[in-house]
């Protein structure tokens, strides 16, 4: 589906009918990626519907050359929500870069918003506070394997990131490390906005689901505890044998606390 704006068109993707959810995906990944692991949370549960953007560079929105800032970004996310549901109440949602962006979302619509959902979110874009990589599960043969098929750049980005180098995992995460993006535009784009995203009016008193790595090398995960202020009715869940691919690492849990999550923003928005 196609957002048209004055001056760019982005595209999203849309499932299902009811309470709309907005999920920004991460740097560089179009919004098939959230999709690939969320998407299973709302098998048998109706009532939602979920809105996967493409930002600017990534997927099929193109990255016009107009657009060399995060705060720009910022607002192109916020005219498709404003004209993709216009109006309604909905529930922001972000993965890694993608998480800070939706908190930066926040403040501007903070009224609308009934729910915020984090998954390994870039906190603090400057903070450089984060565990050594390590990989925990190491399958024999798989990075050969990886480096035919995908080529060794693309497989030692695997290697260094992964904390579950396993087949499995690997099928999940190749289609990510192929995605469709524009390199040259996203190079240039500032990965911050202006102002303090957590720096909140009033505190969002609407519940909340961080999730992240406790092995997380590429953005962390100890600074989401200085949001409990912000946030009090946040779950902050870090969770060990997960890195920054956790929704594939522990797919279970994560997929358990989502649906935990979901059943929580019901109770207060009804239904």
């Amino acid at each position: 589906m196609e957002c048209r704006l004055d001056d760019i068109t982005v595209h999203y993707e849309s499932f299902g009918a009811g309470r709309p959810l907005i999920f920004l995906p991460g740097w560089p990944d179009p919004g098939w990626v959230p999709a690939d692991y969320l998407e299973p949370v709302f098998i048998g549960r109706p009532g939602w519907r979920r809105i996967y953007l493409d930002l600017p560079g990534r997927g099929a929105t193109k990255g016009e050359p107009w657009i060399t800032t995060n705060d720009q970004v910022l607002d192109i996310v916020i005219r498709v929500i404003d004209q993709a549901i216009p109006g309604e109440r909905f529930v922001l949602a972000g993965h890694s870069a993608g998480g800070y962006l939706a908190r930066a979302a926040l403040q501007h619509r903070l009224g609308l918003v009934d729910g915020l959902l984090q998954v390994v979110p870039v906190i603090d874009p400057a903070d450089d506070d984060r565990p050594e990589p390590v990989t925990l599960v190491s399958e024999p043969g798989l990075f050969d394997r990886m480096t035919a098929e995908l080529g060794a750049d693309a497989a030692n980005r695997f290697a260094r990131a992964a904390v579950v180098a396993s087949t499995e995992v690997y099928e999940r995460v190749k289609p990510v490390m192929a995605g469709v993006r524009d390199d040259r535009f996203l190079d240039h784009l500032d990965d911050s906005v202006s102002f303090g995203v957590d720096d909140l009016p009033a505190p969002f008193r609407k519940p909340a689901l961080f999730v992240l790595g406790r092995q997380d090398a590429v953005v962390g995960f100890r600074s989401a505890f200085g949001l409990l202020d912000a946030y009090p009715r946040a779950t902050v869940a870090v969770l060990d044998r997960a890195g920054h691919g956790l929704p594939w690492e522990q797919e279970g849990l994560f997929r358990a606390l989502v649906d935990e999550w979901l059943s929580r923003v019901e109770e207060v928005a009804g239904g």
